[in-house]
């Protein structure tokens, strides 16, 4: 018999309503007091916590516990233990501690972390977040941790999230107490929804491409004869294979207690988009993270390969990940909802003007933080903002601190109702929708558009949080000081500043326009095409202060951090050097050659203008292919002479990258001028149309 969706829903979680359930309730609310108030817990609870939480996975087919962390290189990590343990006696049995559940030791010197640990420093530490949900996951209990080295210092995305997320949660708590009188606010917290887009390829095909197999992405590929351009994709019939797809998917999603909620067609042909429901910004972080493993490893069950890549192909459009970011406190209040009369709802006035302010000041921050290099091949086509951050009010919010800002301008009234057939006149938004622009107002959260698909999305969040936290901070420094009659009136004054000091973000036109880069830059807005730009820019105006001040990071840190990302760009670009190099030699020439070899076997009996022209076409195409491979070696091997990590990127990132790409207009005519017997890598065409 089926068992029912709600029944199984979370049945693979350690959550909440499990504690209350499995623990006794006094060391429930011990867990519950200590999550709270971010005190310690004590190790006879941590005890009592970690047996119900063995006989739980035991219970449910856990062989094996796991302590899950996130390391700077943006992916997940584990180590394994079993259960099984030797007891006095010598006999085998089970064994989960206090000591087990809170700290384990793993290598810190193998992961990315700027110098911080090198290969003699090899201790690191992880440490339970009592704040996320435990989980079994194929016959594993994974417990999620914050990574340490030996010496204290963060090393991975977890930590810095949390710092964030409570120091958002002092100064936020601070401005909602100076207006809600009714219910003392104790903590706020960033909510967040992540919607993830994805491609699906048939895996046949995939493990026939040397770039898409190593690298993500395509290095080469000709248009093909139909792409996106009949806009028959994007909300279109899902495909039965892809059906089946997502079917698994959400077993194993719901079961972890994931909501996910969303799925369809996205405008690239074998695009698609899945979107889980808000939750506590950590929480929805990890719960993204399983979502882009278990998109991979149910897509190899169906004999596909999920893309996380932002850029597979070319000429279509790329993935992202948009960060729905919304403020709610303990009580429930979202900060971010405008209510009947936005004009005098001051705690939502107060936190949308930071965010005004945040998206200003910190525009380098964002660009950096939502990116990466795989992220650069995407930015300011037709599926993402431009490199230039801005920020999408609407027309009737827009009016609101206008209305604030100068006393000449009054709200103006926006006609709210549409009349549907049979349905009668039914109240409609006050405001569109920009796609195009970075950051975007949608009714009651943000949505920052930049981020990239296969980007953890904890980046971008540490910075939003810290920014708002630094700005409610002096917002609350200057409110607390006001007498109470006088409350309103400085909180309308802070408004009016902030709307007027970062107003040249605020932008509702089209973002990829050239009308816009032309006006972004009379407005002084920072332009960074490529992450390397944002990094060095970051760098340079000294963006990490804010880290500091506000306690996320310590400067040696965050100095790690920007090696890291140094680093990231390297390995990127090396990689792709190679994938390509060996393309060339293996795949795209032997192609051109075989075809070439045809030609002059026709024409040793006929005459033919035409086909000589194809093979005078292919030689010189060969000979220009051959050169700039031996160029792109070089740059490789120059790359490999310097030893300063930001020379290196440079180098990397201003000669390798307009060679290759030059290298694949070459290779793409070759595919165009080669049968498809020659021709040795499946072609987008073969691709797009695997899934029907």
């Amino acid at each position: 018999m089926k068992k029912n969706v709600l029944e199984e829903f979370g049945s693979m979680t350690f959550n909440k309503a499990k504690m209350k359930e499995k623990l006794p309730y006094p060391v429930y609310l011990k867990w519950k007091e200590a999550l709270r108030t971010n005190r310690d817990l004590d190790r006879e609870s941590a005890d009592t916590i970690a047996h119900a939480m063995k006989e739980w996975a035991i219970e449910k087919g856990a062989t094996h516990y796991s302590h899950w962390f996130q390391p700077l290189n943006g992916l997940t990590a584990k180590k394994q233990e079993a259960f099984l343990d030797r007891s006095k006696e010598n006999e085998p049995m089970n064994r989960f501690s206090g000591k087990e559940l809170i700290k384990s030791e793993s290598d810190a010197s193998s992961f990315p972390s700027g110098g911080i640990r090198s290969t003699f420093e090899a201790r690191g530490y992880t440490y339970w977040d009592l704040s996320a949900n435990s989980f079994i996951l194929d016959n594993v209990l994974y417990i999620p941790t914050i990574f340490l080295s030996f010496t204290g210092e963060k090393i991975d995305k977890r930590a810095p999230l949390l710092n964030s997320i409570n120091a958002l949660s002092k100064e936020g708590s601070r401005i909602v107490n100076l207006f809600e009188k009714s219910v003392h606010t104790y903590r706020v917290r960033p909510k967040i929804g992540l919607e993830q887009e994805f491609f699906l390829v048939d895996k046949s095909l995939y493990e026939k491409r040397s770039d898409l197999l190593n690298c993500g992405r395509t290095l080469v590929g000709a248009r093909p004869p139909k792409g996106q351009e009949l806009d028959d994709h994007y909300l279109g019939v899902i495909p039965r294979r892809v059906m089946n797809f997502y079917e698994d998917v959400n077993k194993e999603l719901w079961a972890l207690g994931i909501y996910a909620k969303t799925e369809h067609n996205e405008v690239a042909p074998c695009q698609f988009e899945i979107a889980v429901l808000f939750e506590n910004a950590n929480i929805s972080i990890d719960d993204n993270q399983l979502v882009m493993s278990i998109l991979k490893s149910t897509a190899l069950k169906h004999n596909l390969v999920c893309l996380l890549h932002e850029k597979p192909f070319n000429g279509v459009n790329g993935s992202g990940k948009h960060n729905n970011y919304s403020i709610s406190t303990n009580y429930g209040l979202n900060c971010f909802e405008p209510g009947k009369n936005p004009s005098e709802n001051f705690i939502f006035l107060l936190f949308t003007a930071a965010i005004i302010e945040i998206t200003d000041k910190y525009q380098t921050l964002l660009r950096l933080s939502s990116s990466s290099v795989s992220n650069d091949y995407r930015l300011g086509g037709h599926e993402a903002p431009p490199a230039i951050v801005s920020l999408f009010l609407g027309r009737d919010l827009e009016d609101v601190f206008k209305s604030i800002a100068y006393e000449d301008f009054s709200l103006r009234d926006y006609e709210d109702n549409v009349k549907i057939n049979s349905l009668g006149y039914v109240k409609k938004d006050k405001s569109d929708r920009n796609r195009t622009s970075t950051v975007a107002f949608t009714g009651n959260k943000f949505e920052f558009r930049m981020l990239g698909s296969s980007k953890s999305a904890s980046d971008i969040n540490i910075v939003i949080n810290t920014a708002m936290s630094k700005a409610l901070k002096d917002m609350a420094d200057r409110l607390e000081n006001i007498d109470e009659e006088k409350l309103e009136e400085e909180a309308l004054e802070i408004v009016k500043e902030k709307y007027l000091n970062h107003k040249r973000v605020i932008y509702d036109g089209d973002n990829y326009s050239n009308n816009w880069i032309e006006e972004a830059k009379k407005r002084g807005l920072k332009n960074y095409p490529r992450f390397l730009d944002a990094l060095l820019g970051a760098k340079n105006e000294n963006a990490q202060e804010l880290f500091i001040e506000e306690e996320i990071f310590t400067e040696k840190e965050i100095n790690a951090v920007y090696d890291v990302f140094m680093e990231e760009i390297i390995k990127h670009h090396r990689l792709e050097i190679r994938i390509l190099n060996a393309m060339i030699t293996k795949d795209i020439i032997p192609s051109a050659m075989r075809e070439i070899k045809e030609i002059s076997s026709v024409l040793s009996f006929v005459e033919n203008n035409e086909l000589s022209k194809i093979l005078n076409i292919l030689n010189i195409n060969i000979n220009k292919l051959l050169k700039l491979k031996n160029d792109l070696k070089n740059i490789y091997e120059d790359s490999l002479k310097l030893t300063d990590i930001k020379d290196q990127a440079v180098l990397l990132q201003n000669q390798a990258v307009s060679i290759m790409e030059e290298i694949r207009n070459i290779s793409n005519e070759i595919e165009e001028n080669v049968s498809r017997e020659n021709y040795n890598i499946p072609t987008y065409e073969d691709i797009f149309n695997s899934l029907i």
